[in-house]
């Protein structure tokens, strides 16, 4: 029993004597030896008893079973309501979640049917473009022959027009006279005629006429055109005149006084009669050649021509850009 006390034995001295010597040296005695290790056991257990009135004990006595039990009670029932709390808020943290993954996922699937929607957007543009680009390359093609093609018709008008004029010419500053008709027109054609050293007979002049147009006080003396029979007369009279000029000087050139106008001396001017375009581009080729330093600019059978010394190739012009592939060619 735990309360029961051992009396220890009575131990003579020689027995302290043989207990000492048993702690270092073995016993003989087996017997002996267990009992002794019995008898120390025994007292190393038997610890003094707790007191009643130790305040422990004072304490647990205060308590009785059914308050200890209602104690245990709500600690159980706080911790249950702590862990369903917590688990109250990890279900609702876990909503969430669950809500926003469905959204991610709502959101990637918008994102790809929107990437799908871009992409179709980009095939059909890219389609449109290249259709675009291809309508424009056959309309810049077309247009390019149309361009040709007008060129062409505008070099058959002007041939046309030439040939319609062809044995025409055009006297420009001859004063307007008060009573002016066809005959002192000619009158005045047949004295160009005389002077420059060419006869010229009535028949020889199929019409004669002055540029019409409304006569005013800041307005230039209008041409006037005299068609011959013949582009052979034409141009035997149109050489006559400029042989006439050749190495003369200003006063002694063809003019007014000389042909028998009264009045003041003017020069008269006598040249091709020219489609409106060709005169246009004669003018254009006689500033290009004085700002150039080209000698000669002359005309002939309605054709341009350009040459910068004597002995020098003569340069047909026909249009506008062959001035300006002439201009080119100097730099």
């Amino acid at each position: 029993m735990a309360n029961v006390q051992r009396t220890p034995p009575k131990t003579t001295k020689s027995q302290n004597t043989n207990l000492s010597q048993s702690q270092t040296q073995s016993e003989p005695d087996i017997n002996s030896a267990l009992m002794m290790s019995d008898y120390v056991n025994t007292n190393r257990n038997n610890k003094r008893p707790r007191q009643d009135n130790s305040p422990r004990s004072s304490q647990e006595s205060h308590i009785n079973p059914e308050q200890r039990k209602d104690n245990q009670s709500d600690t159980i029932t706080k911790l249950l309501r702590d862990q369903t709390e917590i688990i109250s808020k990890l279900s609702t943290d876990i909503g969430e979640i669950k809500t926003q993954n469905s959204q991610i996922h709502s959101s990637n699937v918008e994102l790809r049917k929107s990437n799908e929607e871009i992409v179709k957007s980009m095939v059909f543009i890219n389609k449109q473009f290249e259709d675009l680009k291809k309508e424009v390359e056959d309309l810049r093609k077309e247009r390019q022959e149309q361009k040709q093609y007008i060129e062409q018709l505008e070099s058959k008008v002007l041939d046309l027009q030439y040939k319609s004029r062809s044995s025409g010419i055009e006297i420009r500053n001859i004063p307007l006279l008060s009573k002016e008709s066809s005959a002192s027109l000619l009158n005045t054609v047949c004295s160009i005629g005389e002077t420059v050293g060419i006869d010229i007979s009535e028949t020889e002049v199929r019409d004669i006429y002055r540029i019409p147009g409304k006569p005013s006080a800041h307005d230039t003396i209008r041409p006037i055109i005299a068609e011959f029979s013949s582009v052979q007369k034409k141009e035997v009279f149109v050489s006559a005149v400029r042989s006439f000029n050749k190495n003369k000087n200003k006063d002694e050139k063809l003019n007014t006084s000389i042909i028998g106008i009264p009045g003041e001396s003017q020069p008269v001017y006598v040249a091709e009669h020219l489609p409106p375009n060709t005169k246009k581009l004669f003018y254009m080729a006689r500033n290009f050649a004085k700002n150039n330093a080209y000698k000669y600019c002359w005309i002939s059978n309605g054709n341009i021509f350009l040459r910068k010394l004597e002995g020098d190739k003569q340069i047909l012009i026909r249009t506008e850009k062959c001035l300006n592939d002439v201009k080119n060619l100097q730099i």
